[in-house]
């Protein structure tokens, strides 16, 4: 059976013992476990900026012991030269930027909380790459995540996994989970997206209309940013 969205979370709570199935936008939830067949944007030869960038959102428990592991069971495309399937992640305590090719990933972690950006060409190697990948693994509904300090440049940007079973539905829902929000002296901050198809990145101010129509999509990561006052930890809320 399949449900789209509204329908997920309705019954999520209800369906908190049964095991997660999911394909594309349409759910089942459950705290056991998750498979997501997620649709990707692949780079074509034409393509400029970020389009092609997909922030992908990872169960937080999962068999991927490094980028190879990923590439290898999603079926991700690797080439040592020409197009290329390319990972990548941010720390955003440095700000520093880690990007790897599929074909030497295996220094690339994988780590529970933060969204890994893929970037899979079209064609690898005169291998067409999957068009979308299976994802699959479970929560860890103990582990606190934290927001750096901002700073300049990417100092600060938190690639946030969004729970495949989150409660949220917008970035405003997110904000008030989390404990962003557009007034007083702390915790001011904002959610962003970037859309794969596009390469364009919109941009939730908590607190504001620009969150409330901001909505989240299931599999995938988004970027929360701090604008006065960090770090701020947090637990990410779920059904």
């Amino acid at each position: 059976m399949l449900l789209n969205r509204k329908t997920f979370l309705n019954l999520a709570v209800v369906l908190v013992a049964a095991t997660i199935v999911v394909a594309g936008s349409a759910a089942i939830a459950s705290n056991t476990g998750f498979k997501i067949n997620k649709g990707l944007r692949l780079v074509q030869t034409t393509d400029t900026g970020q389009k092609g960038s997909n922030w992908i959102s990872i169960p937080y428990f999962n068999p991927y012991n490094n980028g190879t592991d990923f590439c290898t069971q999603t079926g991700l495309r690797s080439a040592l030269a020409g197009n290329t399937t390319l990972l990548a992640k941010l720390d955003p305590v440095t700000g520093s930027t880690q990007s790897v090719n599929c074909a030497s990933a295996g220094s690339f972690s994988i780590t529970p909380g933060l969204g890994v950006r893929v970037r899979p060409a079209a064609i690898v190697g005169g291998i067409a790459n999957p068009s979308s990948i299976i994802i699959v693994g479970s929560h860890n509904p103990s582990l606190a995540l934290t927001i750096p300090k901002p700073g300049a440049g990417q100092i600060g940007n938190f690639w946030f996994s969004v729970p495949y079973h989150t409660t949220a539905v917008t970035a405003a829902d997110l904000c008030a989970s989390i404990g962003l929000t557009s007034t007083g002296p702390l915790n001011k901050g904002s959610v962003s997206r970037l859309d794969p198809n596009s390469g364009s990145t919109t941009i939730g101010t908590c607190g504001t209309s620009s969150a409330t129509t901001l909505v989240l999509n299931l599999g995938e990561a988004v970027t929360l940013r701090e604008i006065l006052a960090s770090p701020l930890t947090f637990v990410p809320a779920h059904f």
